[in-house]
């Protein structure tokens, strides 16, 4: 495999209208049809003031892949509902293995300032949407994301996640 542009975007919306159409054009979107894995979960506060996923899509052909890509996103920028989302679809030690290194790809190499913010954002709206996309194009990606309010978006991190998931998770 190859190193591969990698980014990791949260956005806020002043509506759960608004973030379900920028959700729904992450699928349709012409710009990000070429994309190798992109993977987007929309979240809400629930009535305890508490994250919630209400729906997620990836489109990984690896079941176990997809979730380790979008946990190991969300456990970097909202640790208790990532850990619960990994929780809720890896089932051997080797998955959570291969989770771990994509969790710490994301700690290691988004600067702490960036994450915080991401994280914040999350805390402060009402919905939001978390994306990762491995995708050559960024700009399909912003495009797919203008009824947010407000997106912390991190740069373009070369990397070959499948690669490190596969070798940390003992997989071919």
């Amino acid at each position: 495999m190859r190193d591969q542009p990698v980014v990791l975007a949260v956005a806020s919306y002043a509506s759960r209208a608004t973030a379900d159409s920028d959700f729904d054009s992450l699928w349709s979107s012409d710009s990000l049809s070429g994309s190798d894995h992109l993977t987007a979960a929309l979240v809400e506060k629930g009535t305890s003031g508490e994250l919630e996923i209400n729906c997620h899509r990836s489109t990984a052909t690896d079941l176990a892949w997809g979730i380790a890509l979008l946990g190991g996103a969300l456990t970097t920028v909202a640790a208790p509902l990532g850990v619960s989302y990994l929780a809720s679809g890896l089932s051997s030690s080797a998955e959570w293995a291969g989770a771990a290194a994509i969790v710490g790809h994301f700690w290691n190499e988004i600067p702490r300032d960036k994450l915080r913010s991401m994280s914040n954002l999350l805390e402060a709206g009402q919905t939001g949407l978390v994306v990762v996309a491995i995708a050559d194009d960024n700009e399909g990606l912003m495009t797919c994301l203008s009824g947010a309010s407000s997106r912390v978006v991190s740069e373009s991190m070369l990397v070959d996640l499948v690669s490190e998931f596969t070798r940390a998770a003992g997989t071919k």
